[in-house]
This record gives C-alpha cells, structure tokens and sequence, in this order.
C-alpha cells in the first residue's frame, strides 16, 4: 500500500461466500477452551457421562476457510491483509452446538465504508446444522490507513456507553505464547499475531493478541461470574476493538450492571484494559437469561 488513501473496491459489496460442512469434533473444543485459558469442567470433560459443549466463541473456529477466500479476493479487493486488524464483532447464540454437528458457514459482505483513512468492510456470517441457524455474526474489519486524520478520531464513532453497578471485575493473564496458542486452536494464522517481525514491519509495536481471544477473555467473565458457569445463558455478546493487545501482560475485564428488558432477558455492559490501564475492548454489551 502506498502513502494514498486506498478505497476498497465495492463491485464485492453483496459477494457471498459459503463452506462445506464442518464436523464439531470434541477434541476440537478442548483445544479452544485451553487455547483460551479456560478452566470450566463443561468444556474440557472426558468423561462419557459429562455433557461436553463448546465455549461460546467457540463458533468462531468455523471462520477461517471463509477467510481465506476472502483473502483470495484481497488482491481485487485492494485489501491489504497485513493491514487488517478486527474492528468489531458480534456474535447471538440460537442453539446449543454439540459434538459430532456439522455445521456449515456462509458469509455476505454487507458494508464498505471509508472513515478517515481508513477502510471498514462489515461481513453478516451465519453458522448452520442443516438449516436451522445455530450462530449468527458481524464481522467488522480495518484496514488502517497510514495518515493520520485532522482530529485524531474516527468519523461515525459512537457515545460511550454508561455505566450502571459494578457486578464483576476479574483479570487474566495473557501469556507470551497465547498468539501462538490460540492460532493452533483458532485457526487464525494471520501473521501480525504470531510474529514480532511482521507486526512490526506493517506499524505494530510487537505481535498483537487476536481480538477474538480477547473476547474469549471476556466472554469467560461473563459465564464464570455472573452465570454460574453455563455458557447456554448468554444469548448475545457484542464489542469494539479500540487498541491492540500485546502478549505477556494482565488483562482486566468490569462488567456493569445495564438493567432487564421487559422480556427477562439482562443486559451488562464491559470492558477490557492492558497493563497500563488502557481499553483494549470497549462498548462491550451482552445479554443473558437469569
């Protein structure tokens, strides 16, 4: 990429993208919950009279083969992969993924968008067993510019959200190896999160966290804390990315009480900072069943 602003190119807007079938294997899920620093007995289990399920960002193991043809299209695109961080995501839970599913992936690009110099593509994902949708997603990507914008802030950028009662704060530690180790069980190979060389030939500082690890971190939070480790009860989980996270640090997650919908359902609000007290992960929002 040159010094010049790059626009995307919108003939891809609408393209959709789709996978053959995936099998949930139980090792599989495993992986992702140690990768993930996971502890809960629900998602580590060998005992055949254990009911194994998967963490809840677990579904996200399902995405790399529709990554890759999106990096097949990049050229076309002008997507400059390397230059690509994870913006935003957000993910609802419909039903319960169980070992041995197959669940297939399909994925349209729904938004392309400049912001400063910047450019945002938002993907709308959906995870099936046969036809009933058990996960649904959106997807946002980055691709940073390399000029600074006048203010120093993002066109279009939202209000923070307030915050109610604290209902629970936890850290975890983020280890020097956790790029590495999430990669093996994510399937993210993206070499900004594995190699301090690459990360810092694009603009990075070091190699940086995958976001959707963080948002493991936080999910963890949520079902440890507040649900009495039963990941079924979180519904919905959305956030925003706002810095990269560097290896081999403390990770802080507050979760703030944002009241009961008139259905039952409770909202919560949360953020993640680094070891210098600074948010990594914001705007977070959930809502779960009591």
């Amino acid at each position: 990429m040159s010094d010049e602003i790059v626009k995307l190119n919108r003939d891809f807007l609408g393209k959709e993208y789709s996978t053959e079938p995936q099998i949930v294997e139980p090792e599989s899920i495993r992986q992702y919950a140690l990768a993930t620093n996971e502890k809960n007995p629900r998602y580590l289990s060998t005992k055949p009279d254990v009911e194994l399920v998967p963490p809840p960002l677990y579904p996200v193991v399902f995405l790399p083969p529709i990554l890759s043809m999106l990096v097949d299209d990049s050229e076309e695109m002008d997507l400059n992969i390397l230059r690509v961080v994870h913006a935003g995501h957000k993910m609802s839970w419909r039903e319960t993924i169980r070992p041995r599913d197959q669940i297939r992936t399909t994925a349209k690009i729904v938004n392309m968008e400049q912001r400063g110099v910047n450019d945002i593509l938002d993907m709308h994902i959906l995870c099936k067993r046969e036809e009933t949708i058990v996960v649904e997603m959106d997807y946002r990507l980055l691709v940073r510019g390399k000029k600074a914008t006048r203010d120093g802030k993002p066109k279009g950028s939202t209000p923070v959200i307030e915050r109610g009662k604290l209902l629970a704060k936890k850290t975890t530690v983020v280890t020097d190896d956790q790029g590495i180790r999430y990669a093996e069980a994510s399937g993210d190979h993206n070499p900004i999160h594995i190699s301090d060389e690459i990360a810092r030939s694009v603009g990075l500082p070091s190699a940086i966290l995958q976001g959707l690890c963080t948002m493991a971190f936080t999910s963890q939070v949520l079902v440890d804390e507040l649900l009495n480790g039963d990941p079924s009860r979180l519904k919905s989980m959305e956030v925003r990315f706002s810095r990269p996270l560097l290896m081999d640090q403390i990770l802080t997650t507050e979760v703030y009480d944002a009241g009961i919908k008139d259905d039952g359902t409770h909202v919560v609000h949360f953020e993640s900072r680094d070891a210098k007290d600074i948010p990594v992960l914001v705007r977070g929002v959930a809502q779960f069943v009591e």
